[in-house]
């Protein structure tokens, strides 16, 4: 399998950028692509650009901090809380039927965790980097609040809300 260069970062967030894909990082080691901002009927395309390009630069799970630091770089980020910060999220996820403040503060978290169940990423991986939670020091805590977190983020994915 081919895999992205350091070297390659800069081209990749460029080619990212111009197929009309939003793209940012979401603290020091993780960055999000966002469509939520092209219309439904262009989002095929927009697939289909990002396609080519993954498959011209191939894997790059293992630049992610490299990636996250370079989208800082150039202001292309969004502030996470510092790592011993571990009130900042919630133990569970709102459950209305509508968008809350919350939900809006928390978007690129929710985004980050459809991203990681699609790779079929490890839960416990996923709510110590994403929730700021070590499972091993509570287990439960962790379980609850991915579980919550990434049903919100199924929900608001294939909701109309966000429209």
């Amino acid at each position: 399998m081919k895999r992205m260069q350091e070297k390659d970062i800069p081209a990749f967030v460029q080619e990212v950028v111009a197929s009309g894909c939003d793209i940012c990082a979401v603290g020091p080691s993780c960055y999000c692509f966002g469509d939520t901002d092209v219309p439904r009927d262009k989002r095929r395309g927009l697939y289909k650009k990002l396609g080519e390009i993954d498959a011209r630069y191939g894997s790059r799970d293992h630049l992610r901090y490299q990636i996250a630091a370079h989208l800082a770089s150039i202001g292309r980020y969004i502030d996470a809380p510092p790592m011993e910060e571990e009130d900042w999220i919630d133990n569970e996820a709102p459950e209305l039927a509508d968008v809350t403040p919350y939900d809006v503060a928390h978007l690129p978290i929710y985004a980050v965790l459809l991203m990681a169940e699609a790779k079929g990423a490890d839960w416990r991986i996923v709510a110590r980097a994403t929730l700021n939670i070590d499972p091993e020091r509570q287990p439960e805590r962790a379980r609850r609040a991915w579980a919550s977190h990434l049903a919100r983020a199924r929900w608001l994915a294939t909701s109309d809300l966000l429209q």
